[in-house]
């Protein structure tokens, strides 16, 4: 009764809770409650991030997943919601060389040894023009 009733009568107490934030007076008629609880349970996994059902679900390529994510940090005891959504997204991939990279792994390699810039955010990484050496330069 409590894993097939109660937990799921939560999880979607929940996610009703966050969208009554977004929309207070979306869910004041019955029919529109309804019709949201039913989309819900079609389109979005509401269930911890270590449950075997998370991962079906990221698996199954389901649309949305919702998860509800305790987080200790300094002291705070705090919750946390995730929610994931599935969209499409285009990009380039490209070939870097590896020539490069070590040039400019080199380069970072002079600014913290021989000048003693020990700034994880240095002047020289902020402020360049091309998207790629922020990237190479942040694995270092």
């Amino acid at each position: 009764l409590l894993k097939t009733v109660v937990a799921p009568g939560v999880r979607m107490s929940l996610k009703l809770h966050q969208d009554h934030f977004m929309s207070p007076d979306e869910y004041e008629e019955l029919p529109a409650l309804y019709e949201a609880i039913c989309k819900h349970e079609e389109e979005l996994v509401i269930s911890h991030e270590g449950d075997p059902a998370w991962r079906s679900a990221v698996l199954s390529g389901m649309p949305s997943l919702l998860a509800l994510r305790h987080v200790l940090d300094d002291g705070t005891d705090e919750y946390k919601i995730i929610m994931l959504n599935k969209r499409y997204l285009s990009f380039r991939v490209i070939k870097v060389n590896k020539e490069c990279v070590r040039g400019l792994w080199a380069g970072q390699q002079q600014e913290l040894v021989y000048l003693r810039n020990r700034n994880p955010e240095r002047g020289s990484i902020q402020n360049a023009r091309q998207a790629l050496r922020n990237i190479i330069n942040s694995s270092c």
